[in-house]
């Protein structure tokens, strides 16, 4: 059984000066392969989300070879391929924000007041090394670029991702903000090394009298998902950073009202959801790696009725991004056998996860911290509420769960080991899992792994 992981780490490119041109003059026809797919994929007066045509196979059977004559044969066949899929994926952002009931407007990809522009490559586009990249540009030789690193790799995503023969360089983005470029390298690795389940020699007879939990709890601030199995996941703060950034600089454009802000509105919008949508799908794949890594057989979330009564951050987003979580995680988890199952868990952040204490409590927990007033258990208080939303689970189960040994079945995956609903702990030595360091909204090195 295996499952693949990914990671994005930000690193800062030294580009030979003769060769930035050369990059800047290949983003124009890659610009405009992008917004010839937006026309083709957006009718006029589209009136249902249905309109909109988000087959990106269907695009490039209908585009690929103008595109490459309108180009004149200059740009990368594969940068054609990559400039379609970018613009599909931006109207199929609308299309979601439509069908959730959100205006939307025609993504246009344009040039920027700053000069910033995004394109994408792939391994056949340019070469990834551990130290340098080199990308393909308009009918020439490819630019070769440098890693700007910083003199202490320890710590940093770099370090953990780029240099670990383990992780391997996937379709990455390369990045120019209007001053420095940039390559937002996507790091892919696959977990086959779950321990088999039951770990003990001794196990049930028969899989199906076999349960190990994943409980998981998502976060407004924080890390966004939090696993019993001591898995931090995603950054909240960090976005609900970027989503305030976004929302004040639409409050700007739209307050400005001329035709280029409007412009820029429209460019900006389906790309804040795409982006959205691919920090769902990195959470969601944090946290079933997780789960193939300690064998469970069932990840367990807190139902989402619970979340308007915690949150004050925009309840409808929250609930758009806990929901979208899940909806990635359940399908995802279909490829191992991995059951997705949610629990009416009331006062899981208030309750003491210890199954010798019965203590529920306001004050057991403050902020991020979690302190038991009755046994004096103290954790992190989101690891505490995950592993409060697996026992809530296996409480559901039947009595009778045991194996002819009469060892309980059920078990709560955590940090180091399993627990059962009666308090027997067992240890197990997870392989490791290469969680990420939590994001920041800073732009350093260290701070870029998503």
């Amino acid at each position: 059984m295996s499952v693949k992981a990914n990671r994005t780490v930000r690193i800062p490119l030294s580009v030979p000066d003769q060769r930035a041109d050369d990059l800047h003059a290949t983003h124009n026809p890659y610009q405009y392969c992008q917004n010839r797919t937006v026309d083709w994929c957006w009718p006029d007066a589209p009136t249902h989300p249905d309109d909109l045509k988000t087959g990106k196979g269907d695009a490039e059977d209908a585009l690929y070879d103008d595109l490459r004559d309108k180009t004149d044969h200059e740009l990368h066949s594969n940068l054609v391929q990559k400039a379609i899929k970018d613009a599909v994926s931006a109207v199929g952002s609308c299309k979601t924000s439509w069908e959730n009931g959100d205006r939307i407007s025609k993504p246009e990809f344009q040039d920027h007041a700053d000069e910033s522009y995004t394109m994408t490559y792939d391994k056949r586009a340019a070469t990834y090394h551990r130290y340098k990249a080199s990308f393909a540009v308009l009918d020439g030789a490819p630019v070769h670029c440098r890693y700007e690193l910083p003199a202490t790799l320890n710590a940093t995503p770099y370090n953990q991702y780029v240099r670990d023969s383990r992780w391997g360089f996937s379709t990455s983005k390369l990045v120019f903000d209007g001053e420095q470029f940039w390559l937002h390298a996507v790091m892919k690795r696959s977990y086959t090394d779950a321990p088999e389940y039951p770990p003990t020699a001794d196990g049930p007879d028969t899989q199906e009298d076999f349960t190990r939990v994943l409980g998981v709890d998502l976060n407004v601030n924080g890390h966004s998902a939090v696993t019993s199995a001591g898995g931090f996941h995603g950054n909240a703060d960090y976005l609900n950073h970027r989503r305030s950034t976004y929302e004040e600089l639409r409050g700007e454009l739209q307050e400005t009202g001329t035709r280029s802000a409007h412009l820029r509105l429209q460019s900006r919008r389906g790309v804040e959801w795409a982006w959205l949508d691919q920090y769902a799908h990195h959470v969601a794949n944090c946290i079933v790696a997780d789960a193939v890594t300690v064998g469970a057989t069932h990840v367990v979330f807190e139902n989402l009725t619970r979340i308007r009564q915690r949150i004050s951050n925009e309840p409808k987003f929250q609930q758009w991004l806990f929901g979208r979580v899940q909806k990635y995680v359940e399908y995802k988890l279909k490829e191992f056998g991995i059951s997705f199952e949610q629990v009416a868990a009331r006062y899981t952040s208030q309750s003491c996860s210890r199954t010798d204490c019965d203590c529920v409590d306001e004050d057991n927990r403050s902020g991020k911290q979690f302190n038991c007033i009755s046994c004096g258990y103290a954790l992190n208080a989101d690891l505490n509420a995950a592993k409060n939303i697996g026992l809530k689970f296996l409480e559901t189960l039947p009595a009778s769960r045991t194996c002819s040994s009469g060892k309980a079945t059920s078990q709560l995956a955590l940090v180091s080991g399993t627990l059962t609903p009666t308090g027997s702990f067992s240890r197990v030595d997870w392989a490791s899992t290469d969680k990420p360091h939590p994001q920041r909204a800073s732009g350093s090195l260290s701070a870029r792994a998503k």
